[in-house]
Protein backbone atom coordinates (compact mmCIF):
# COMPACT_ATOMS: atom_id res chain seq x y z
CA UNK A 1 0.00 0.00 0.00
CA UNK A 2 1.28 3.39 -1.01
CA UNK A 3 2.64 5.33 2.10
CA UNK A 4 0.99 8.89 1.95
CA UNK A 5 1.71 11.89 3.92
CA UNK A 6 -0.40 14.94 3.89
CA UNK A 7 0.49 18.29 3.45
CA UNK A 8 -1.32 21.83 4.22
CA UNK A 9 0.49 24.60 1.79
CA UNK A 10 -0.71 27.18 4.34
CA UNK A 11 2.17 29.69 4.96
CA UNK A 12 1.65 27.95 8.76
CA UNK A 13 2.99 24.62 8.15
CA UNK A 14 6.15 25.61 5.34
CA UNK A 15 8.74 25.34 8.23
CA UNK A 16 7.40 21.51 8.94
CA UNK A 17 7.19 21.07 4.86
CA UNK A 18 10.46 22.77 4.49
CA UNK A 19 12.34 19.82 2.05
CA UNK A 20 10.22 17.40 3.13
CA UNK A 21 10.34 15.93 -0.51
CA UNK A 22 14.15 15.28 -0.45
CA UNK A 23 13.44 13.91 3.22
CA UNK A 24 11.00 11.13 2.34
CA UNK A 25 11.31 10.41 -1.52
CA UNK A 26 9.80 7.04 -1.23
CA UNK A 27 6.61 8.75 0.26
CA UNK A 28 3.14 10.89 -1.66
CA UNK A 29 1.92 13.41 -0.65
CA UNK A 30 -1.56 14.57 -0.54
CA UNK A 31 -2.34 18.53 -0.39
CA UNK A 32 -5.26 19.83 0.55
CA UNK A 33 -6.96 22.36 2.93
CA UNK A 34 -7.12 21.45 6.51
CA UNK A 35 -10.82 19.72 6.36
CA UNK A 36 -9.53 17.86 3.17
CA UNK A 37 -6.37 16.42 5.24
CA UNK A 38 -9.17 15.41 8.30
CA UNK A 39 -11.44 13.40 6.03
CA UNK A 40 -8.15 11.71 4.05
CA UNK A 41 -7.01 10.78 7.09
CA UNK A 42 -10.00 9.24 8.59
CA UNK A 43 -10.53 7.85 5.54
CA UNK A 44 -7.37 6.12 5.54
CA UNK A 45 -5.91 8.02 2.01
CA UNK A 46 -3.23 9.54 3.87
CA UNK A 47 -1.46 7.99 6.98
CA UNK A 48 -0.01 10.66 8.75
CA UNK A 49 -0.72 14.13 8.52
CA UNK A 50 -1.40 17.50 10.49
CA UNK A 51 -5.13 17.37 11.32
CA UNK A 52 -7.87 19.43 13.07
CA UNK A 53 -7.42 19.01 16.99
CA UNK A 54 -11.43 19.13 17.14
CA UNK A 55 -11.31 15.85 14.21
CA UNK A 56 -8.49 14.48 16.15
CA UNK A 57 -10.21 14.20 19.65
CA UNK A 58 -13.33 12.79 17.82
CA UNK A 59 -11.29 10.12 15.78
CA UNK A 60 -9.22 9.35 19.09
CA UNK A 61 -9.25 5.48 18.51
CA UNK A 62 -7.89 5.90 15.61
CA UNK A 63 -4.80 8.16 16.06
CA UNK A 64 -1.59 8.31 17.46
CA UNK A 65 -0.57 11.85 18.24
CA UNK A 66 2.88 12.61 17.41
CA UNK A 67 4.69 14.33 20.21
CA UNK A 68 6.59 17.37 19.60
CA UNK A 69 4.68 18.53 16.74
CA UNK A 70 1.70 21.51 16.50
CA UNK A 71 0.40 24.53 14.58
CA UNK A 72 -0.43 26.83 18.40
CA UNK A 73 -0.26 30.27 19.76
CA UNK A 74 -0.27 31.98 22.79
CA UNK A 75 -2.53 35.31 22.14
CA UNK A 76 -2.77 36.60 18.71
CA UNK A 77 -2.66 34.16 15.66
CA UNK A 78 -3.36 36.86 12.61
CA UNK A 79 -4.85 33.84 10.85
CA UNK A 80 -8.43 32.69 12.51
CA UNK A 81 -10.28 35.81 12.50
CA UNK A 82 -13.87 36.82 12.69
CA UNK A 83 -14.36 39.90 10.86
CA UNK A 84 -18.24 41.94 11.86
CA UNK A 85 -20.13 44.96 11.10
CA UNK A 86 -20.58 44.62 15.40
CA UNK A 87 -18.44 46.18 17.70
CA UNK A 88 -18.73 43.65 20.03
CA UNK A 89 -19.15 39.82 20.18
CA UNK A 90 -21.64 40.08 22.78
CA UNK A 91 -23.82 41.70 20.26
CA UNK A 92 -24.05 38.52 18.28
CA UNK A 93 -26.74 36.62 20.34
CA UNK A 94 -29.09 35.47 17.27
CA UNK A 95 -26.96 37.10 14.14
CA UNK A 96 -26.10 35.23 11.11
CA UNK A 97 -22.60 34.09 11.03
CA UNK A 98 -20.43 32.70 8.21
CA UNK A 99 -18.16 29.86 8.84
CA UNK A 100 -15.34 28.96 6.36
CA UNK A 101 -15.75 25.71 4.95
CA UNK A 102 -11.70 24.82 5.66
CA UNK A 103 -11.64 23.98 8.90
CA UNK A 104 -13.16 22.06 11.72
CA UNK A 105 -10.92 23.40 15.54
CA UNK A 106 -11.50 27.16 14.32
CA UNK A 107 -15.45 26.68 13.79
CA UNK A 108 -15.85 24.87 17.44
CA UNK A 109 -13.50 27.44 18.95
CA UNK A 110 -15.95 30.33 17.76
CA UNK A 111 -18.76 28.16 19.30
CA UNK A 112 -16.76 27.41 22.50
CA UNK A 113 -16.35 30.98 22.45
CA UNK A 114 -19.78 32.41 21.70
CA UNK A 115 -20.73 29.75 24.70
CA UNK A 116 -18.53 30.10 27.59
CA UNK A 117 -16.80 33.83 27.03
CA UNK A 118 -19.23 35.92 24.97
CA UNK A 119 -22.77 34.23 26.16
CA UNK A 120 -24.71 34.65 22.87
CA UNK A 121 -26.36 32.22 20.22
CA UNK A 122 -25.69 33.14 16.83
CA UNK A 123 -27.41 31.52 13.88
CA UNK A 124 -24.43 29.76 11.97
CA UNK A 125 -23.79 29.23 7.86
CA UNK A 126 -21.05 27.67 6.30
CA UNK A 127 -19.66 29.12 3.36
CA UNK A 128 -17.11 29.23 1.28
CA UNK A 129 -14.40 31.64 2.34
CA UNK A 130 -14.58 34.84 0.23
CA UNK A 131 -14.85 37.08 3.14
CA UNK A 132 -16.44 40.15 0.91
CA UNK A 133 -19.35 37.37 0.07
CA UNK A 134 -19.66 36.50 3.42
CA UNK A 135 -19.98 40.07 4.90
CA UNK A 136 -22.59 40.83 2.83
CA UNK A 137 -24.85 38.17 3.98
CA UNK A 138 -24.06 38.08 8.12
CA UNK A 139 -22.89 40.16 10.31
CA UNK A 140 -19.71 38.34 11.23
CA UNK A 141 -17.53 36.12 8.96
CA UNK A 142 -14.73 33.61 10.27
CA UNK A 143 -11.65 32.98 8.00
CA UNK A 144 -8.74 31.00 8.63
CA UNK A 145 -5.19 30.57 7.21
CA UNK A 146 -3.63 32.58 4.43
CA UNK A 147 -6.56 34.56 3.10
CA UNK A 148 -7.20 34.91 6.94
CA UNK A 149 -3.80 36.00 6.98
CA UNK A 150 -4.43 38.86 4.32
CA UNK A 151 -7.65 40.14 5.30
CA UNK A 152 -5.90 40.86 9.02
CA UNK A 153 -2.88 42.63 7.34
CA UNK A 154 -4.85 44.66 5.09
CA UNK A 155 -8.50 45.35 6.89
CA UNK A 156 -5.84 46.39 10.16
CA UNK A 157 -7.37 49.43 11.74
CA UNK A 158 -10.09 47.95 13.61
CA UNK A 159 -13.67 50.28 13.20
CA UNK A 160 -12.27 52.61 10.59
CA UNK A 161 -15.53 53.88 8.54
CA UNK A 162 -16.31 50.96 6.03
CA UNK A 163 -13.93 48.39 7.33
CA UNK A 164 -15.31 45.48 9.87
CA UNK A 165 -14.31 44.90 13.15
CA UNK A 166 -11.33 42.23 13.76
CA UNK A 167 -11.37 39.42 16.02
CA UNK A 168 -8.19 37.38 16.54
CA UNK A 169 -9.30 33.85 18.08
CA UNK A 170 -6.18 33.34 19.40
CA UNK A 171 -6.48 36.43 21.38
CA UNK A 172 -10.09 35.96 22.27
CA UNK A 173 -9.02 32.40 23.74
CA UNK A 174 -5.61 33.56 25.80
CA UNK A 175 -8.12 36.30 27.29
CA UNK A 176 -10.74 33.63 28.39
CA UNK A 177 -8.52 31.22 29.48
CA UNK A 178 -4.70 32.37 29.71
CA UNK A 179 -3.67 29.62 27.87
CA UNK A 180 -2.50 28.34 24.52
CA UNK A 181 -4.48 27.46 22.30
CA UNK A 182 -3.92 24.32 19.47
CA UNK A 183 -5.03 24.52 16.33
CA UNK A 184 -3.60 21.49 14.93
CA UNK A 185 -1.52 18.09 15.45
CA UNK A 186 0.17 15.29 13.67
CA UNK A 187 -1.34 12.01 13.54
CA UNK A 188 -0.65 8.72 12.25
CA UNK A 189 -3.06 6.09 11.74
CA UNK A 190 -2.99 3.57 14.07
CA UNK A 191 -3.37 0.70 11.70
CA UNK A 192 -0.54 2.13 9.71
CA UNK A 193 1.88 2.79 12.68
CA UNK A 194 4.21 0.20 11.88
CA UNK A 195 4.65 1.25 8.19
CA UNK A 196 5.07 5.05 9.05
CA UNK A 197 7.65 4.35 11.72
CA UNK A 198 10.12 1.85 9.34
CA UNK A 199 9.50 4.44 7.07
CA UNK A 200 11.40 7.17 9.44
CA UNK A 201 8.47 9.80 8.17
CA UNK A 202 7.93 11.06 11.79
CA UNK A 203 12.17 11.80 12.16
CA UNK A 204 12.18 13.34 9.26
CA UNK A 205 9.26 16.02 10.15
CA UNK A 206 11.11 16.78 13.30
CA UNK A 207 14.03 17.33 11.40
CA UNK A 208 12.20 19.21 8.74
CA UNK A 209 10.88 21.57 11.69
CA UNK A 210 14.49 22.45 13.03
CA UNK A 211 15.68 23.19 9.92
CA UNK A 212 12.69 24.94 9.03
CA UNK A 213 12.88 26.99 11.56
CA UNK A 214 16.05 28.26 10.99
CA UNK A 215 14.85 29.76 7.59
CA UNK A 216 12.00 31.41 8.59
CA UNK A 217 13.15 34.54 6.48
CA UNK A 218 14.02 32.50 3.75
CA UNK A 219 10.74 30.83 3.91
CA UNK A 220 9.16 34.42 3.96
CA UNK A 221 10.76 35.65 0.79
CA UNK A 222 9.40 32.87 -1.44
CA UNK A 223 5.96 32.57 -0.17
CA UNK A 224 5.29 36.46 0.23
CA UNK A 225 4.50 36.49 -3.48
CA UNK A 226 1.77 34.22 -3.35
CA UNK A 227 -0.08 36.48 -0.52
CA UNK A 228 0.65 39.61 -1.87
CA UNK A 229 2.39 40.76 1.54
CA UNK A 230 5.19 42.10 2.82
CA UNK A 231 8.04 39.08 3.35
CA UNK A 232 8.35 40.99 7.13
CA UNK A 233 4.84 40.53 7.75
CA UNK A 234 5.10 36.43 6.96
CA UNK A 235 8.39 36.26 8.91
CA UNK A 236 6.78 37.76 12.09
CA UNK A 237 3.69 36.01 11.59
CA UNK A 238 5.70 32.34 11.38
CA UNK A 239 8.26 33.30 14.47
CA UNK A 240 4.74 34.39 16.95
CA UNK A 241 3.45 30.25 16.02
CA UNK A 242 3.86 28.00 18.21
CA UNK A 243 5.22 24.06 16.64
CA UNK A 244 6.57 22.50 19.72
CA UNK A 245 3.61 20.67 21.72
CA UNK A 246 4.92 21.83 24.90
CA UNK A 247 3.05 20.88 28.47
CA UNK A 248 0.92 24.36 28.22
CA UNK A 249 0.10 24.04 24.71
CA UNK A 250 -1.17 20.18 26.00
CA UNK A 251 -2.95 21.79 28.79
CA UNK A 252 -5.04 24.79 26.15
CA UNK A 253 -6.29 21.54 24.17
CA UNK A 254 -7.28 19.81 27.00
CA UNK A 255 -9.33 23.15 28.14
CA UNK A 256 -10.85 23.55 24.57
CA UNK A 257 -11.39 19.58 24.41
CA UNK A 258 -13.38 19.30 27.67
CA UNK A 259 -15.76 22.35 26.76
CA UNK A 260 -16.03 21.41 22.80
CA UNK A 261 -16.63 17.52 23.13
CA UNK A 262 -17.66 17.06 26.76
CA UNK A 263 -17.83 13.10 25.94
CA UNK A 264 -13.98 13.14 25.12
CA UNK A 265 -11.85 12.12 28.07
CA UNK A 266 -7.99 12.71 27.50
CA UNK A 267 -7.36 9.26 28.82
CA UNK A 268 -8.13 8.18 25.49
CA UNK A 269 -5.10 10.25 23.96
CA UNK A 270 -2.27 7.55 22.60
CA UNK A 271 0.99 9.27 21.64
CA UNK A 272 2.63 7.67 18.65
CA UNK A 273 6.22 6.88 20.35
CA UNK A 274 4.38 4.89 23.53
CA UNK A 275 2.51 3.12 20.90
CA UNK A 276 5.34 1.85 18.87
CA UNK A 277 7.66 1.33 21.83
CA UNK A 278 5.15 -1.00 23.30
CA UNK A 279 5.03 -2.77 20.03
CA UNK A 280 8.55 -3.13 19.32
CA UNK A 281 9.19 -4.97 23.21
CA UNK A 282 5.83 -7.06 22.68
Amino acid sequence: MTLRLGIIDYLNCQPINWRMAERLPQVEFFHGVPTALNQALIDGHVAVAPISAFEYARHADELLVVGGLSIATIGAVNSVNVFSWLPDPREWDSQPIALTTHSATSVNLLRVLCEHHYEVTPTWTAMQPDLDTMLAQSAGALMIGDKALIEATVRRHIGRRGLPYFFDLGDEWLKTTGLPFTFAVWCVRRDRAEEVHEAGVIPALHAAKAEGMQHIDEIAQQYAPRLGLPPGVCAKYLRDLRYDLTESDVAGLQTFLTWALPDFRWQQVEWFDSFVQAEVTA
